[in-house]
């Protein structure tokens, strides 16, 4: 599999916070073969490298998530429209007019109705969440009964899709260009026939919640010595100019806070410049805003902490764009560190 069609792959699951047991399924059959011991339960999937731990060596834990934003159905109107909720940070200047996949008791499509000016308040040029309302051709909630329910997700009706460049474009790539970097790092060390320490591979839930529930519940299940949270980051746009932001094709951004553990992302620049992997430094001075924050706290103590990022333009809208090299990077960096492990 070419790491397009990985991507494309992972990128087109449908798995909102709190639903994420469809995507997780297919993440684990995919995990599989490098981590054979790999389970899906609550949405969660865990493995472990060559299987069963070693209680003599210390465990790494490397964390991506695997749910993604997008809305749940509201309200009914008597004239048939939806009335939506975002689950995680949306952009409310993209909605208008976008096609959306409603997941009722079969897939329906619909658009996000478009509200004429005189509707809008003063010189409102965006309307508000509640104002929102999908289009899916029905004209009365009677007809929509038995179809849709209160709580269904919804999603941006599109698919991940090539551009120039090695670029592509989708709405999950956050975060699942951080899965398809575990799976290619859990490629490569499952080929290595020892390790220093116990890989453990988390697609995580509900990341794009405060509560980072996935996170607690890897952490207190492996209590980890080490852990990484692969992610995405901000990255360099047409209207940018620069600052905060990183490099499509730079490579990975490796994390600076003061929730992380210095040595352990010194390390990891260490092992980049070494393996002439391409790199980036991202300064967060307080939280990372990631799994991390919580992988830091972990019940036995804290783990030593790092954040790998991968590059990304247009974060939670249906287009977000990555560099298939810098999915690749992030592998290869993983791989490097999981050798080293335990020399930190």
């Amino acid at each position: 599999m070419t790491t397009f069609s990985l991507i494309q792959t992972l990128a087109d699951l449908r798995g909102v916070s709190g639903r994420e047991h469809s995507a997780a399924k297919k993440v684990c059959e995919m995990l599989r073969p490098y981590a054979p011991d790999c389970i899906c339960k609550d949405g969660e999937v865990i493995g472990h490298i060559h299987g069963q731990k070693n209680p003599d060596r210390p465990t790494l834990l490397l964390c991506a998530h695997i749910d993604q934003v997008g809305f749940f159905v509201t309200d009914l109107t008597e004239d048939g429209f939806l009335r939506i909720g975002n689950v995680g940070g949306i952009d409310r200047r993209l909605l208008l007019g976008q096609a959306v996949q409603i997941m009722g008791t079969e897939p329906m499509y619909g658009v996000i109705s478009i509200l004429p000016p005189h509707l809008l308040h003063g010189e409102q040029a965006v309307p508000d969440m509640e104002q929102l309302c999908v289009d899916t051709g029905y004209s009365s909630a009677e007809a929509l009964k038995g179809k849709v329910r209160i709580g269904d997700a919804v999603y941006f009706d599109t698919c991940c899709k090539a551009l120039e460049a090695d670029r592509v474009t989708g709405a999950a790539l956050d975060d699942r260009c951080g899965i398809g970097a575990l799976i290619l790092a859990a490629k490569m060390l499952a080929e290595e026939p020892k390790l220093p320490c116990n890989v453990t591979i988390v697609c995580s839930t509900q990341e794009e919640r405060s509560g980072h529930r996935g996170a607690r519940m890897a952490a207190a299940l492996e209590q980890p010595e080490y852990a990484i949270a692969v992610d995405v980051t901000f990255a360099a746009s047409a209207a940018d100019n620069g600052t905060d932001c990183y490099q499509l094709g730079g490579g990975p951004a490796i994390g600076i806070s003061s929730v992380l553990d210095a040595a352990m992302s010194q390390k990891l620049m260490d092992l980049a410049e070494s393996a002439n992997i391409p790199y980036q430094v991202e300064v967060m001075p307080e939280s990372t805003g990631t799994d991390a924050d919580i992988l830091a706290i972990t019940p036995n103590g804290g783990a030593k902490t790092a954040t790998v990022s991968i590059p990304q333009r247009y974060m939670h809208t249906p287009v977000e764009v990555i560099s298939l090299k810098d999915v690749e990077y992030t592998a290869e960096l993983l791989s490097a560190f999981a050798k080293e492990c335990g020399r930190v």
